[in-house]
């Protein structure tokens, strides 16, 4: 049972100590989640169904989940994959509506459940710590983005949040300054909580003086956005069952939904994990997503995958569990039960102080520099999965720096590091640049391929060692292949060698490789079987190979 749920483990071995900022955490992630969700479900055109799909999916996940702090739910993408899919379906039907947004909770999570036993979460492991470090960033930046028209009290006209910025920019002038002094009053509260009280759940104090401040002076009077009324009561559990046509109709768009929640799931679990030295098993993740869905379709919720800023929420509210998840989603449940009517009061500029706070503590600068230190190149990949967030969108700037990592890499592959390699005084070979005691021996060619040899790079090995060939001091008599680097080729690549000691034989000069592995050994072989008239030119290491070429 524990393998399958690993939140069963968890709550088996779980620490006293974590409760108080579990609990801490909780209270404040469920007094955000309930409009949050309010506000996902309206885009979707069902208002409820957001908060619904925030309760027991959460269970769900604590149960299944692999991610200490990760919070799922209801998000922008799903809403508006339902908005904009399911709304033309449903024909101005909110009832058919609802039956095909839940049908399409199941569905995503049948495939989910189907992708994690056929194992298809490596797919994650092409999201890069580039990609993560440029991600993190780039969702505190959609994060303000969302949240400054309610702090500001004004509206922001755009679909990415680029676009919501050059909106915002054109409008300051129409700001409420009630409400930025409510949203800026909510941030500063939070962050010096954070500061010199980190025990103090700062998210749920700041909501409550702002709720406070609404009641005593009456701020609604000025302009000030509210939450407004909440109905009442909890789900009922009911299987949607829909038509032949619209199981057509829902299949394609699941497939897409399903893709989506996965890929903002992995990115944001692996995201805050690694800033707690934690591991997530991907496969695990397809698994606890899967359940979530499922439930959240026959409790008549949203589809939902990973929660960025509320998970920001859980993290700075100092969660240390996945306890968090199941408090938050008591705490909703309560709310929905009983307490509806006090979510009336509450302003939505502070609702947006608390996530631009949570924004805040997603940023780590000092990772960029790491990256510049490290390489060049990562740095790269960071911005520019960082640019195509903000520019472009969440799920468009993941890929965009996915393909970067992707092309960077065939890069890695096409032109891999090399080297002409010295003799040391102890008979070693090395490469010059790293042991200035290595030497080359004159009329030999040691040389290192630090790569796979195949297609789109076997002509550049060539090239490189034809130019080293013509460039030598002294006439090359035999060339030594160091494979140690050389975990693989192809036929290309075989064929390639088969040429290169045809015409270096034609020339007079020896071709042997050294240090090769057993299975590439093979299938060179095969390829220099012809020319070579079964002469073995392979040797166990570098040094035996070159001695064989009686020039050292």
């Amino acid at each position: 049972m524990t393998r399958w749920m690993p939140g069963l483990a968890a709550l088996r071995d779980y620490k006293l100590s974590y409760l108080p900022h579990d609990l801490g955490a909780g209270l404040t992630l469920g007094a955000v989640m309930v409009p949050v969700g309010l506000a996902y479900g309206e885009l979707a055109g069902l208002p409820l169904a957001g908060l619904y799909g925030s309760m027991l999916p959460l269970v769900a996940y604590a149960l299944f989940g692999s991610a200490r702090q990760l919070i799922v739910g209801p998000d922008s993408a799903m809403a508006a994959i339902v908005a904009v899919t399911l709304l033309p379906l449903a024909h101005g039907d909110a009832g058919r509506l609802a039956v095909l947004a839940a049908g399409l909770g199941i569905l995503v999570g049948v495939m989910c459940l189907l992708g994690a036993v056929l194992r298809l979460g490596f797919i994650a492991n092409f999201l890069s710590k580039p990609v993560i470090v440029g991600f993190m960033h780039g969702l505190a930046l959609v994060i303000v983005g969302a949240q400054l028209p309610k702090v500001l009290g004004i509206k922001a006209e755009g679909e990415t949040t680029l676009e919501q910025f050059v909106s915002l920019l054109s409008h300051l002038g129409d700001s409420n300054l009630v409400s930025l002094a409510i949203g800026a009053g909510s941030f500063a509260v939070i962050v010096l909580c954070r500061r010199f009280a980190p025990r103090l759940p700062g998210a749920v104090l700041a909501l409550v003086i702002a709720a406070l401040a609404v009641v005593l002076f009456g701020l609604d009077k000025h302009g000030i956005a509210l939450v407004g009324h909440v109905p009442a009561g909890l789900p009922g559990f009911v299987l949607p069952i829909a038509s032949l046509a619209d199981f057509d109709s829902l299949l394609p768009i699941a497939m897409v939904a399903a893709l989506v929640s996965f890929s903002d799931t992995i990115i944001t679990a692996r995201a805050f994990a690694a800033r707690n030295h934690e591991r997530i098993d991907a496969n695990q993740e397809l698994l606890a997503l899967g359940f979530a869905n499922l439930v959240s379709g026959v409790s008549q919720g949203l589809p939902i995958s990973a929660s960025d800023s509320r998970t920001a929420v859980a993290e700075a509210a100092g969660a240390r569990t996945q306890v968090t998840s199941l408090i938050a989603a008591a705490v909703i449940a309560a709310v929905m039960l009983w307490f509806s009517g006090f979510l009336a009061y509450l302003p939505m500029a502070a609702l947006g102080g608390v996530l631009m706070a949570a924004a805040w503590s997603l940023c780590e600068f000092h990772e960029f520099a790491r990256l510049w230190r490290f390489r060049g190149v990562s740095l790269a990949g960071a911005l520019v999965t960082l640019v195509g967030v903000v520019a472009l969108g969440v799920m468009e700037g993941i890929l965009l720096g996915a393909a970067f990592s992707i092309v960077l890499l065939l890069r890695a592959f096409a032109f891999p590091p090399d080297a002409v390699l010295g003799r040391t005084p102890d008979g070693e070979w090395h490469d010059p640049a790293y042991r200035s005691e290595a030497q080359p021996v004159p009329g030999l060619l040691v040389y290192r391929f630090s790569a796979l040899l195949f297609c789109a790079n076997c002509n550049l090995f060539r090239d490189r060692i034809e130019a080293l060939i013509a460039t030598a001091q002294k006439p090359v008599q035999a060339v030594v292949i160091d494979c140690g680097a050389i975990h693989d080729v192809d036929i290309m690549a075989c064929e390639m060698l088969a040429t290169l000691d045809r015409e270096l034989g034609e020339r007079g000069i020896r071709l042997a490789f050294g240090n090769l592995r057993d299975r590439v050994k093979v299938d060179i072989m095969r390829a220099l079987e012809i020319s070579l008239e079964g002469n073995d030119p392979t040797y166990p290491t570098v040094a035996a190979a070159a001695q064989a070429m009686k020039l050292s």
